[in-house]
């Protein structure tokens, strides 16, 4: 019998959950017993194109949380999916409660460390208790990390039989070719790289301020991306005295090009849901250096959950320390000069990276939604 499947998301303008997105439903369209459907809440362009012979459909809600819970019941209550599997939570919530006009399995998943993501402020106080009304009406709720399968199990009321935790998956052959591709940019010969959005979450003035710090003047920092932070990142930069070592290409197309050849990968970022660039480098064979921020990063460096770093540590398959801690991650940059350690760690990176293979990882997807 083939049933329908309704695949969700706000968009497929850019983003890890995006890319995740996509190739999950590529890794679907192969089957002859499903019917599948890509719908997306928001009309703007596609970063990562639907694969083709999917039907695609495109809703116009601008980023509205009230027409995104409209149009998607109308969409639901015409279709009649058996089962809609929804990413992002606006996506989820909208699927949830369109449950109230239709029956399907409902099926969300979590991408990111909730309480973090909705930030602060009345209105992020609603999104907050809506989430913790509606999350736990879904039938299967699929969490990117063990850290946010822990904060909505304790905050957000998702009783845990109900709740798993599944990383992102790797695309380790795919990221290698790229990585052996020309970055287009005059490198320089000893850096390290970041990347990520420039955001205030990202922590890249405390990456700046550890940079500024670190006892190898002679290394450079590569900091890949784009955002508003960018002229304040400057500015303190000039102001440190490393602007002539800050490379800022913005966002580039193939960044692998870039990390691929940088000595080690650095994230000091506040909140994350899956570390995605972090794992990316690491199947690159980069050592990296990562803050034990919720969620993710001490899950993958130490396959231990989150928060219980106290100084700069020497993990398993990577470099931690506390989130905020400039003196802890100027350590972390000066342990790379060990070229013993540094090499140690390059390997271990591609070790770990075996864990992420895409055929286990969609498996699991396959399981929660009953194939």
């Amino acid at each position: 019998m083939v049933r329908k499947l309704l695949l969700m998301i706000n968009s497929l303008e850019g983003g890890g959950a995006e890319k995740v997105f996509v190739s999950l439903a590529t890794h679907l369209a192969v089957r002859k017993d499903l019917d599948i459907c890509i719908a997306t809440l928001d009309d703007v362009p596609d970063a990562y194109p639907a694969p083709p012979g999917i039907r695609r459909v495109r809703l116009d809600c601008r980023g509205s949380f009230l027409r995104s819970m409209l149009e998607t019941g109308g969409l639901i209550a015409r279709s009649r999916p058996d089962v809609v599997l929804s990413f992002l939570t606006r996506a989820n919530c909208a699927a949830i409660l369109a449950r109230r006009r239709s029956r399907f399995h409902c099926i969300i998943s979590e991408r990111v460390h909730t309480t973090s993501h909705l930030g602060h402020g009345t209105r992020s106080h609603l999104l907050r208790s809506m989430v913790r009304w509606l999350y736990p009406r879904a039938d299967r709720v699929i969490a990117v990390s063990g850290g946010v399968r822990d904060e909505l199990e304790r905050y957000y009321r998702v009783p845990a039989n109900r709740i798993t935790a599944i990383p992102n998956p790797v695309f380790t052959d795919v990221l290698q070719s790229r990585g052996q591709e020309e970055a287009g940019y005059d490198l320089p010969r000893d850096y390290f790289v970041a990347v990520g959005r420039l955001m205030p979450n990202k922590g890249y003035e405390v990456l700046l301020r550890a940079f500024a710090a670190h006892a190898n003047t002679n290394r450079a920092l590569v900091v890949l991306g784009e955002g508003p932070e960018r002229a304040k990142l400057m500015a303190l930069a000039q102001s440190l005295g490393v602007s002539e070592r800050l490379h800022m290409p913005g966002y580039v197309g193939n960044p692998q090009a870039f990390v691929a050849r940088a000595t080690a990968y650095i994230s000091a970022s506040r909140s994350e849901g899956f570390p995605n660039a972090l794992v990316e480098a690491m199947s690159l064979g980069r050592a990296v250096i990562s803050t034990d921020c919720h969620s993710g990063p001490a899950e993958v460096l130490s396959g231990a959950p989150s928060g219980q770093v106290r100084g700069t540590s020497q993990a398993k398959w990577g470099v931690l320390v506390p989130v905020g801690d400039v003196t802890g991650l100027t350590a972390a940059m000066d342990m790379m000069d060990d070229a013993d350690l540094r090499t140690r760690y390059e390997a271990l990176s591609r070790l770990r990276m075996q864990e992420y293979k895409p055929q286990d990882i969609f498996a699991r997807y396959d399981a929660v939604i009953g194939l």
